[in-house]
């Protein structure tokens, strides 16, 4: 506004026209205030989004159709542009520049590769011991599906893989189009009106940049207003994992580029803040691609003139779209560091991963990042016989995780940029003692941090496992007086719907093993999903409770003598109960698995793991469910038909059997629905529940 003022009242003097009114230009405070720039924009509304998250959580809703708004915006405009980018990038390359951008980027590339991974091998060594069991949740159940990586490149519909945002699909399509667009004679005419195609979209770009600032404002307050707390201390190892990595792998991006180009710090923060901040924002780096090309597009040849009077070729700038694009189909910093989920996953189940094991993870995780982080930790978890219920922490972590990546992968885009623009502008400086300086004190920092995270959650997580405490501290859902067991042995009367009513108590066994349907709380109450569905019948029919627990087989003979009226707790359909006794309709369905120390998850995790003629041992409650049909079921899941184990169901009086001392060498597993067995697991925090049937050995309670 200054600047503007003393401009026209410059030219006013100059004028001097005799009867001219002076016009009168005056700025509003809030002009003043704000910034001209929008990476200043946007670091002014990111500190209004912090201070609305912490100071007005409640009003954020109202916030969600601008974050909505924006983000949708930012797709519509980023996938077109980008196609006319990469098209015209590669259609108007010179013959040759091609293979020498392509060779001196993959270079670069696979030296981010290599520093991500040399954290992922070492920095979970430094990890202190911990134990550690989760709930029941159904991604548990989900089918193995390992990254379709042909699929991912090559679609059998281009067209859906534009519609169903596939970015590695749609950049290798575009990129063959432009590189062989450049080897036709008339490719003016198809380069000519793409041009004025990519003007018109690069102005619809810079109408959503200037939403921007208002969409980092909606996305931070809103996203600060849900964290809980208590999702940052069950993760606060991956945090400081996480956090080590940004900030080691951060400083060697900015090493790279202030040691080997000419770029000041001053100008490289000038060309990152906006896109930057609006990544870290809203966690999606395809909608910060326009703006990051058009502050390359627009800084780099200035910054990187040999001579001041004579820029770079204007060629130069070209290479930049496909050369982005190219880096951000391709594994990125961002996905190979956040390939350290998967032995922070291991230590987290007590299992930690030593260094072979996880380079071994690396060479098949990495190309396969790009199906994104939850796919490749399925993928992994399942390789390195880690339980399937780790994948939880992909979900608990999400907000941390995912920005995480993309704010990585954004880093590793630009030294990508940056270093091959250098080289090929001829103001690339070779520094190697200096370079390797910068390397050896990223290194060292990491080294620094990792010792002092490996004593601080040492002494941070000293009794943190509290999720037995949780499940014993549960209360029913439904109101009432809390239920209680019954002592001694109920006398025998009608079983009818009348005599019930008449007598006003519902007299009812569950199973004294029936954890979580069934089972007494640490006051001493009886609580789970079955109490709960019993207490909603008793009222609804208006009587009282009763309780008697027991083994099932006493809870039958109990019923048979008319002492009880009903059983419950956790009871499977089978043709040999239904032949005894009338079942209610079935109100839950449950799938089979094994509960298994966690020494033994690999091993029956995995197929073909067993030397032959090894039998699989398997304790089993309830004996009716043995057959020889259902062991043939459970020995084809565990090998082929040339190589497949024998399985033993062996029938045993109580689950708690299974875990006590000495068990666990006598018994590979306990085959458990996973819904209960995940329960048991949180008991006893040695054991896994793992899923190798998925949800093909189902039953109903």
């Amino acid at each position: 506004c200054s600047r503007a003022w003393h401009r026209h009242d410059r030219r006013r003097q100059r004028l001097q026209v005799p009867g001219l009114r002076t016009m009168s230009l005056r700025c509003s405070p809030l002009q003043r205030l704000w910034p001209r720039q929008i990476g200043q924009q946007c670091l002014l509304m990111l500190g209004l989004g912090l201070l609305m998250g912490l100071l007005l959580p409640g009003y954020t809703p109202w916030l969600e159709p601008l974050a909505a708004i924006f983000l949708q915006a930012s797709q519509i405009v980023v996938m077109p542009y980008l196609i006319c980018e990469l098209i015209l990038g590669f259609g108007r390359l010179p013959l040759g520049s091609l293979s020498h951008l392509l060779r001196f980027g993959g270079v670069v590339l696979f030296g981010q590769w290599l520093l991500a991974s040399l954290l992922v091998v070492g920095l979970p060594l430094l990890l202190p011991p911990l134990e550690s069991s989760e709930f029941f949740q159904p991604g548990l159940l989900a089918p193995q599906q390992a990254p379709d990586l042909l699929k991912t490149y090559l679609p059998d519909n281009i067209f859906a893989a534009l519609a169903a945002d596939n970015f590695p699909a749609v950049v290798l399509f575009s990129c063959l189009m432009g590189v062989y667009l450049s080897n036709i004679e008339e490719r003016e005419l198809l380069i000519a009106p793409l041009q004025v195609v990519r003007q018109l979209f690069g102005r619809l770009n810079k109408l959503v940049v200037q939403l921007v600032p208002f969409g980092i404002f909606a996305l931070v307050a809103i996203n600060l207003a849900r964290l809980e707390a208590g999702q940052l201390v069950k993760i606060k190892g991956f945090m400081a994992l996480g956090l080590i990595v940004f900030l080691v792998l951060s400083l060697a991006c900015a090493l790279s580029i202030l040691v080997l180009t000419p770029l000041r710090l001053s100008q490289l923060w000038r060309l990152v803040q906006g896109p930057l901040l609006l990544t870290a924002c809203s966690a999606n780096l395809m909608i910060a691609l326009p703006m990051l090309l058009g502050n390359l597009q627009q800084e780099l040849p200035a910054a990187f003139a040999a001579d001041p009077r004579r820029p770079p070729a204007a060629h130069l700038q070209e290479e930049l779209a496909p050369l982005i694009s190219l880096g951000y189909a391709l594994p990125g910093l961002g996905q190979v560091a956040a390939l350290i989920f998967v032995p922070f996953a291991a230590w987290y189940a007590d299992r930690g991963l030593d260094a072979p094991a996880t380079l071994r993870m690396l060479v098949t995780a990495i190309p396969a990042s790009v199906s994104g982080i939850k796919a490749v930790s399925r993928q992994e978890l399942q390789h390195l016989g880690l339980p399937l219920e780790l994948l939880q922490l992909v979900h608990i972590s999400g907000e941390w995780l995912y920005r995480f990546e993309k704010l990585l992968s954004f880093e590793g885009l630009v030294v990508l940029a940056v270093l091959v623009y250098a080289r090929q502008a001829g103001v690339w400086r070779a520094r190697p003692l200096r370079a390797l300086v910068g390397l050896l004190a990223s290194l060292a920092l990491a080294l620094g941090l990792g010792w002092g995270m490996r004593l601080s959650l040492a002494a941070a997580l000293q009794g943190t496992y509290h999720n037995n405490e949780r499940l014993m501290a549960l209360a029913s859902l439904v109101p009432g007086a809390p239920s209680r067991l019954q002592p001694g042995v109920p006398p025998p009367a009608p079983v009818t719907r009348e005599a019930i009513r008449r007598r006003g108590v519902l007299r009812v066994g569950v199973r004294s093993d029936a954890l979580p349907w069934a089972y007494r709380n640490r006051h001493g109450d009886l609580v789970g999903f079955d109490v709960d569905l019993l207490r909603s019948l008793a009222r609804d029919m208006q009587v009282r409770l009763e309780f008697w627990s027991g083994p099932l087989s006493q809870l039958e003979g109990w019923l048979n003598e008319g002492r009880l009226d009903l059983l419950a707790g956790g009871i499977q359909l089978n043709p040999g109960r239904a032949t005894r006794h009338a079942l209610s309709d079935g109100y839950l369905q449950v799938h089979l698995a094994l509960v298994v120390q966690d020494s033994k998850v690999r091993l029956l995790q995995g197929r073909n793991h067993f030397a032959p003629g090894q039998p699989i041992r398997l304790a089993v409650h309830d004996a009716t469910v043995i057959s020889s049909s259902l062991e043939e079921q459970i020995a084809s899941q565990f090998g082929d038909a040339g190589h497949r184990p024998r399985v033993q169901l062996i029938p045993i009086d109580s689950k708690r059997f299974f875990f006590s001392v000495g068990q666990y060498g006598v018994f590979d597993g306990l085959l458990i629905p996973a819904e209960a067995g995940a329960a048991w697991a949180v008991m006893y925090p040695r054991t896994s529940v793992i899923t190798p049937f998925q949800g093909r050995l189902s039953g109903e309670l």
